[in-house]
C-alpha cells in the first residue's frame, strides 16, 4: 500500500469518527424533538397550559438534526438517487457520474457554508421571540452541516477509487 493510500485510509477513519459524532448528537436531537414535543401535547391538552418555548426548541433541533442527518448520508452514500442512467453506462462512466455527483453534492455545501455565515452576520444578536434562544444557533446548523457534508464528499472523492481497488482486490482474492 502506498503512502498517499494510507493518508486516506487515516482520513476515512477520523472522518467516519467524525461522523459517529453527529450520529450520536443525532439520535440525542431525535429524543429531545419526542420529548418537547409529547410534554407540549400533555401541557396543552391535559393541563390547558401550553409553553411557549418548546415549539422553537423543537424547531432548532429538527433543523440541526437535518442538516446533520443529511451530511451523514453523504459519506454513506444513502441519499435517494436515480441510478437508472448510471446503470445504463458502463462501468466507468458509472464512477464519473457519480463523481459528479460528489462534486454537486461539495458544491451545495459551499453554499450553505457561505449563506450560513451570511445569515449568521445578518441575525447578529437577535433572538427568537418565545424561547429567547440566540438566532445564530438556527443558522450555525447550515454552516455545520455544511461542513460536514463537504468534509464527506472530499472523502468520498478520494476515497472512492480506493475503495473501488480494495472491492477488486477481495474479489480476485476469493
Amino acid at each position: 500500500m502506498s503512502f498517499l493510500q494510507e493518508k486516506i485510509r487515516t482520513l476515512s477513519r477520523v472522518v467516519d469518527q467524525v461522523n459517529l459524532v453527529a450520529q450520536f448528537i443525532c439520535y440525542r436531537l431525535l429524543e429531545i424533538i419526542v420529548i418537547v414535543i409529547v410534554l407540549q401535547v400533555v401541557l396543552r391538552f391535559v393541563f390547558n397550559s401550553p409553553t411557549k418555548w418548546s415549539e422553537e426548541a423543537a424547531m432548532i433541533s429538527l433543523v440541526w438534526f437535518g442538516m446533520l442527518a443529511v451530511a451523514i448520508g453523504v459519506r454513506r452514500h444513502r441519499h435517494i438517487a436515480i441510478t437508472f442512467f448510471r446503470d445504463l453506462l458502463p462501468p466507468r462512466g458509472g464512477l464519473v457520474l457519480d463523481i459528479f455527483a460528489q462534486l454537486m453534492i461539495l458544491a451545495f455545501a459551499l453554499i450553505l457554508i457561505t449563506n450560513g455565515s451570511e445569515l449568521m452576520a445578518i441575525a447578529g444578536k437577535t433572538r427568537l421571540p418565545a424561547s429567547q434562544i440566540p438566532k445564530i444557533y438556527l443558522y450555525l446548523s447550515a454552516m455545520t452541516g455544511g461542513l460536514l457534508m463537504a468534509i464527506n464528499a472530499i472523502t468520498n472523492l478520494l476515497a472512492g477509487p480506493l475503495n473501488d481497488n480494495q472491492n477488486t482486490e477481495s474479489e480476485t482474492n476469493s
